[in-house]
C-alpha cells in the first residue's frame, strides 16, 4: 500500500449541498433578526426528541453545559454521584460545579464502560445517582441491569451520551435507560453543530427545571422572573441550523461508520484485541487494546511515519489522575483504568473514508504490530 495515502484522525465533512442548504437557512435566520433561541432551536429540539424516543429535548450551548444543567436540576449539593474515571473532564466537572462529590468508578476492560459490580462496590450512604458514559459509542451490556438496580435502590441514572448518537442496545437507544441523557454536538462528534448540546428526558418537571436552568434560572423565556440561581447555557439559532441539518443525516452517517468498522473487524480480529459493542455502536471511536509491552506511543509514531494519525483516546489519562483532581484530595486506586487507558488506541473512523484509506490503516497497523513484537 502506498505510503502517500494520508489518513487524518478525524474529518468533519459538509458536502456542497450541505453547505448550500445550511447557508441558506442561516441567511434566513439573519434576515429575520431572531438569532437567539427561537424557531430553529425549537425545530432541532423537536427532531432530536423524536429521534431519541423522548418526550422532551432541551438544547444547550454544549455537552458539558447539558450535563451541568442536569446535575443542578437534580440538586446534588453535598451528595455523592458515581462517575467513570475514563471520561472527559466535563462529566466530572458537572458534578462538582453543581455542588456534588464525584466517586470514581473503574472500567470493564471488555467494553471500557462501568460495571454493576463496581457501582455496587462504590455506592456510599450519600450516593444519590449514577452518571455512566457510553464510551466511544458503546452502551454497556449491563446497562439494563444497572438501570433496574438503580431504581431498586432509589438512585437516579443519567446517561452521558456525548459519544452515543444513534447507539442502541436491545432495541433501546441511548437516552432511554435512565431518567435523562446529555448529548454533545462538538466538532469531532458523530454529528456536529460546531458546538452544542442536548438534554433528553420524559419527566415534565425535570424538563421544566432544565429549561429554566439553561437560561439564568428564568421561569420562562420571555419573563424576568428567576426561580433558580443559574447562568446562560442556551443554544443560538445558527448552531441549531447546523445541528438539525446534521441530525437529519445521522442514519446515513452511521451506515458509513458501520462500513469502516466492519472492515476493521474483518481484517484486525486476531491481530489486536478489539473492544466491541454488544448492540449497535455509533462508532464515535473504534477502540483496540495492544498486548502488554507494546506502547501506544510507539504505535502512534510508526503510524504517523506512514501518514496515519490515530484518533484521540477515551481517555489516555483517567480523570482521577488529572492534576486538577489530584489536588482536590485523596487519589483512589483504579488499577484497570490505570492500565488500559494509557495502552488503548482509537483508529481513525469518519464519514467519507475511502476504501484506500481504510486498507492503508489496516495493512499499516498489522505491519507496525509485527515490527513491535519482533523488535
Amino acid at each position: 500500500m502506498s505510503s502517500n495515502i494520508n489518513v487524518p484522525p478525524v474529518r468533519v465533512v459538509f458536502d456542497e449541498d450541505d453547505r448550500k442548504n445550511i447557508l441558506s437557512e442561516i441567511d434566513a435566520v439573519l434576515q429575520s433578526g431572531m438569532v437567539a433561541a427561537s424557531t430553529k432551536v425549537k425545530e432541532f429540539e423537536e427532531f432530536w426528541a423524536e429521534y431519541c424516543g423522548s418526550k422532551h429535548a432541551i438544547a444547550c450551548s454544549n455537552g458539558g453545559a447539558a450535563l451541568e444543567v442536569l446535575m443542578k436540576a437534580m440538586d446534588i449539593k453535598g451528595k455523592d454521584v458515581l462517575v467513570p474515571t475514563n471520561t472527559f473532564v466535563a462529566t466530572v466537572n458537572a458534578v462538582i460545579f453543581a455542588g456534588g462529590n464525584p466517586i470514581f468508578l473503574d472500567l470493564d476492560p471488555n467494553t471500557m464502560c462501568v460495571t454493576l459490580e463496581e457501582i455496587k462496590n462504590k455506592k456510599t450512604e450519600s450516593t444519590v445517582g449514577v452518571l455512566p458514559v457510553h464510551i466511544g459509542g458503546i452502551i454497556s451490556p449491563e446497562m439494563e441491569n444497572i438501570s433496574s438496580w438503580c431504581k431498586e435502590n432509589n438512585l437516579w441514572l443519567i446517561e452521558d451520551a456525548a459519544h452515543a448518537h444513534g447507539s442502541e442496545f436491545n432495541g433501546k437507544r441511548a437516552g432511554q435507560f435512565g431518567l435523562a441523557a446529555a448529548y454533545s454536538f462538538f466538532a469531532t462528534k458523530v454529528i456536529t453543530a460546531a458546538e452544542g448540546g442536548m438534554i433528553v428526558c420524559d419527566d415534565d418537571g425535570l424538563a421544566e427545571a432544565c429549561r429554566g436552568l439553561r437560561d439564568y434560572g428564568k421561569r420562562s423565556q420571555w419573563e424576568t422572573v428567576h426561580t433558580y440561581l443559574s447562568s446562560n447555557y442556551r443554544m443560538n439559532e445558527v448552531t441549531a441550523v447546523i445541528g438539525h441539518y446534521q441530525a437529519k443525516k445521522l442514519d446515513s452517517f452511521l451506515q458509513d461508520r458501520d462500513t469502516v468498522a466492519d472492515e476493521y473487524k474483518k481484517h484486525l480480529s486476531g491481530k489486536i484485541d478489539l473492544i466491541m459493542p454488544s448492540g449497535r455502536s455509533s462508532w464515535y471511536k473504534f477502540m483496540a487494546l495492544p498486548e502488554i509491552g507494546i506502547s501506544q506511543d510507539d504505535i502512534r509514531t510508526k503510524l504517523k511515519a506512514r501518514s496515519i494519525s490515530l484518533a484521540g483516546g477515551v481517555y489516555d489519562i483517567p480523570v482521577h489522575l488529572q492534576p486538577v483532581f489530584q489536588e482536590m484530595g485523596s487519589v483512589p486506586s483504579l488499577p484497570l483504568s490505570e492500565d488500559i487507558c494509557p495502552r488503548h488506541i482509537c483508529l481513525p473512523i469518519w464519514v467519507g473514508m475511502s476504501n484506500e484509506q481504510v486498507e492503508h490503516v489496516i495493512s499499516s497497523l498489522i505491519e507496525v504490530l509485527e515490527e513491535l513484537k519482533t523488535g
